[in-house]
């Protein structure tokens, strides 16, 4: 279970599939039971929650959970739209007219839900440094060992075939008429290069993991991340190309750009090089969403905390891309982002002693080609640090 979720406030609860698949299906319902009784704080969110769920389903006899879902998320565009708060259970009525009036709205709409929205990808809840290697998960559940640091993969579309570095693989008895998600893991420590289907090109970085189809069917082209890519899309005017990366969506035509969507950071961001790019949350209908459109040289942020997107000028593209060229630029940040950057490269982990706080902001440049013990060694003399390395866990000792 995500510790995430002790995070969530009322809307992102509701608005989570899996937690809404167990208050309606009992999925993993010895999982979520166990994680209320460790956590008995959070008891409370998850009844509000709960109820809420309940009471929309039983005004909506007969739609899915998604379906449902897209009705919470009505309500409360519907809500703001009209200046006001759901408020407790106590208002119960209040709810149920919400939802019946909205009912309608779905209904009237659901088929061409169900024709034009593909299904939703979720990854499975594992370590991604499971492997030291990185690794592609085939449709069928098949692994492939990615034993190079940087390993390619080629989509060929016109053979059905997947090009893996220098080994061929056959997808025609392997995916069936029915199309399916493979996935690249890549842990920390290692990066991958993958040509996808349509002519696309992705490098996916250290800690990040990509699930994307062996053909792109259907009205749109949907790949789903969870870490950071770089994207060089290939045009293509009748079928957007969409990077689902979480809390947020990321929708192009062609263009070159960075999506860094880490589960652990506090942000996604995007940053666009060439083209354009609208970004936006995610819902179940698209009934209320809001797309903030990107131009050349501007980084969009979503800041998980708030549900805030935010636009910046960005004036060193490069540097944000820099990871895919084996560089890693810095320009006036603070040691211990640089810190954290460097534990997903070189699959370490920095400890810093308690009290230590970094205050001032440093520039650079570290080769990821390197050796551990070179970067450490430039480490320490820009950063004013001294570091002692025991295994993996490199311990951080006050100035030199």
């Amino acid at each position: 279970m995500k510790s995430d979720f002790l995070k969530y406030n009322l809307e992102k609860l509701i608005e989570d599939k899996s937690f809404v698949d167990w208050v309606l299906k009992g999925d993993k319902n010895d999982v979520w039971n166990a994680f209320i009784e460790e956590n008995p704080g959070f008891k409370p969110l998850v009844e509000e929650a709960r109820e809420i769920v309940l009471l929309i389903k039983d005004d909506s006899e007969g739609l899915d959970e998604q379906s449902v879902l897209g009705i919470w998320r009505n309500i409360e565009q519907f809500d703001a739209n009209n200046k006001r708060q759901i408020k407790k259970l106590r208002i119960r009525r209040s709810i149920s007219w919400a939802a019946s009036i909205l009912l309608i709205i779905s209904l009237g709409i659901l088929g061409l839900y169900e024709i034009t929205n593909e299904e939703v990808y979720h990854f499975a809840e594992s370590e991604l440094n499971i492997s030291k290697d990185a690794r592609l998960v085939l449709s069928t559940g098949e692994e492939i060992a990615l034993t190079m640091n940087e390993s390619s993969i080629l989509l060929d579309q016109k053979n059905q075939q997947l090009i893996v570095n220098d080994s061929i693989i056959d997808l025609k008895s392997k995916d069936g008429h029915k199309v399916k998600m493979n996935e690249v893991i890549v842990p920390k420590g290692k990066r991958s290069e993958l040509l996808l289907a349509d002519g696309t090109k992705v490098w996916l970085n250290a800690g990040s993991r990509l699930a994307f189809p062996s053909k792109f069917s259907g009205k749109r082209r949907d790949v789903y991340l969870e870490g950071e890519a770089c994207f060089k899309v290939a045009r293509n005017k009748h079928k957007p190309f969409i990077v689902n990366a979480g809390d947020l969506d990321v929708k192009v035509l062609g263009t070159w750009f960075d999506v860094s969507a880490y589960g652990s950071d506090n942000k996604i961001e995007t940053v666009l090089l060439e083209g354009s790019v609208a970004v936006s949350r995610p819902t179940s209908l698209g009934i209320g969403k809001k797309e903030y459109l990107l131009k050349p040289n501007q980084r969009a942020s979503f800041h998980k905390e708030n549900n805030i997107i935010e636009i910046e000028e960005e004036y060193n593209v490069q540097k944000v891309i820099s990871w895919t060229k084996g560089w890693y630029e810095f320009s006036g940040e603070n040691v211990r982002t640089i810190l954290e950057r460097v534990e997903r490269y070189y699959n370490v982990r920095f400890i810093v002693p308690e009290g230590l706080v970094f205050t001032e902001t440093i520039s650079g440049k570290l080769d990821l080609n390197d050796s551990l013990k070179d970067v450490i060694e430039v480490l320490e003399d820009v950063a004013q640090i001294q570091c002692r390395v025991e295994g993996n866990d490199i311990y951080i000792g006050g100035g030199k």
